[in-house]
């Protein structure tokens, strides 16, 4: 399921969409997403390891890098949450 969010970062509000994936082991947004909008990123102390269905590693390699994002779903409900970042297709 794809939802509409915003994220707020120096008085910016940027339009954003977000899937919500049961199965996913975390919040992950995309490489060129957190470039295009210059959001800060800062090393994670543990690479994470991203594995396909099949159990295999995926090819976009370690995830290395997070970012803080203060994001919100419509006036209602608003939070920071830490997203790691990779190529998510």
């Amino acid at each position: 399921m794809q939802i509409d969010v915003q994220i707020i970062y120096n008085r910016k509000e940027i339009d954003a969409e977000a899937i919500l994936d049961s199965g996913a082991e975390g919040i992950y947004y995309n490489t060129n997403f957190i470039r295009k909008h210059r959001l800060p990123t800062y090393d994670i102390e543990l690479p994470i390891y991203p594995r396909n269905v099949n159990g295999t590693l995926n090819r976009q390699g370690a995830i290395c890098h997070a970012t803080i994002l203060q994001m919100g779903i419509s006036t209602r409900h608003w939070e920071n949450i830490e997203v790691a970042i990779t190529n998510t297709g």
